[in-house]
């Protein structure tokens, strides 16, 4: 079962991708569409590091 880290990961990174989506969709100005693209890169290396702590737990 998911923990509740994993559940706030994968809200927030789905949070950004749709946001950084719907700006580039509705022709947002460059410093919004910039905006969202920095979360959206925050966003997956937390996410990359939360894999890598799970797969990590598999080997132990």
């Amino acid at each position: 079962m998911p923990s509740e880290e994993t559940r706030r990961v994968l809200k927030v990174f789905g949070v950004a991708v749709t946001n950084l989506e719907d700006a580039i969709d509705r022709k947002a100005p460059l410093e919004e569409i910039m905006k969202w693209d920095r979360e959206v890169a925050e966003r997956t290396r937390e996410m990359l590091a939360l894999v890598d702590h799970i797969r990590s737990r598999r080997i132990a």
